[in-house]
C-alpha cells in the first residue's frame, strides 16, 4: 500500500499534454494531430481509471460477503469519508455483480458508462444484443436492437428526465449535499412548493420521477434506486430499476 502510494505521489501531467505549436506550420493538419493525441491519451487513461472502477466495485462486493453487518457498516462509511460516496460504492457493486458483465468480462468495451448501460437490461434485452459486445462496440450500435415498449429502454431512455418547453424553473437534488438528516426540511420544501401553485393560479405542479426516488431515499434505511443494493442478512442483490443520475430536475 505504501508503495502504491507513492506511485500516486508521483504521477504527473507535466510533458503529458503539449500544446507547444512552435516550429510547426499553423493549418489544419498540424492542429488536427496535436489535438488528436491529448484526445488519445485522454481516453485511454480514462478506460484505465473505468476498469478500476469495475475493480473497487468487485472488492466491495467481496468485503459485503466476508465481513460481518457492523465491520461492513464501518468500512463503508470509512471509503465515504476518503472520499467514494456510498450510493457510487453501491453503484460500482451493482455492475460488478451483475452476471451478464462478468460472463463477458473479457470482450467488454473499454467504457465503463457502457457497462453501467448493459448491466440496467433486463436478461430479454441483454439477449438480443450479445452478439454485438465487442472491445470496439459503442452503445449507438445496440441502442436500436432495444424493444422501445421494453422496460429496459423505457429505463435508460427516460423522457421524464427531459425538460418540458414550458418549465420556468428546474429544481435539483444535490446528492453530494442532501442526506437522510434532512427529511423534516424535505418535507417543508415540499409544502411549501406545494403551497406557491396555489398561490400563483398560472403555475401547474409536474412532480418528475426523481421526487419519489428521493423521497424513499429520505425516509428509508435502504434506498430502492439504480444505485442501491438491497440488503438482508449479509447478502446483497442488485436491483438496477431506474436510471441514476447525480442530480434530476424537479420542476414547476
Amino acid at each position: 500500500m505504501i508503495k502504491d502510494n507513492e506511485f500516486l505521489k508521483e504521477i504527473s501531467t507535466k510533458g503529458l499534454y503539449s500544446t507547444d505549436m512552435r516550429g510547426k506550420p499553423m493549418t489544419v493538419e498540424s492542429f488536427y494531430d496535436a489535438i488528436s493525441v491529448i484526445n488519445q491519451k485522454s481516453e485511454q487513461l480514462q478506460n484505465f481509471a473505468n476498469l478500476g472502477f469495475y475493480k473497487v466495485g468487485k472488492l466491495l462486493a467481496k468485503a459485503n460477503d466476508e465481513l460481518g453487518k457492523g465491520d461492513w457498516g464501518k468500512l463503508r462509511k470509512k471509503i465515504h469519508e476518503g472520499g467514494l460516496h456510498i450510493k457510487t460504492q453501491e453503484r460500482y457493486m451493482a455492475i460488478a455483480r451483475n452476471p451478464n458483465i462478468e460472463l463477458n468480462y473479457a470482450k467488454l468495451p473499454e467504457q465503463w458508462t457502457t457497462w453501467l448501460k448493459l448491466a440496467k437490461l433486463d436478461q430479454e434485452d441483454f439477449d438480443k444484443i450479445q452478439h454485438l459486445i465487442s472491445k470496439d462496440m459503442k452503445w449507438s450500435d445496440v441502442a436500436p436492437l432495444l424493444d422501445e415498449k421494453s422496460s429496459s429502454y423505457r429505463e435508460i431512455f427516460a423522457s421524464n428526465d427531459k425538460p418540458h418547453h414550458k418549465e420556468l424553473f428546474g429544481l435539483q437534488f444535490n446528492t453530494e449535499v442532501g442526506t437522510k438528516r434532512h427529511l423534516k426540511e424535505f418535507q417543508e420544501f415540499s409544502k411549501e412548493v406545494k403551497e406557491l401553485t396555489k398561490k400563483y393560479s398560472f403555475i401547474k405542479l409536474n412532480k418528475k420521477n426523481y421526487y419519489d426516488k428521493t423521497e424513499y431515499f429520505l425516509t428509508h434505511d435502504e434506498v430502492e434506486d439504480d444505485t442501491t443494493m438491497a440488503e438482508a442478512e449479509g447478502e446483497s442483490k442488485s436491483i438496477f430499476k431506474k436510471q441514476y443520475q447525480s442530480s434530476t430536475k424537479i420542476d414547476i
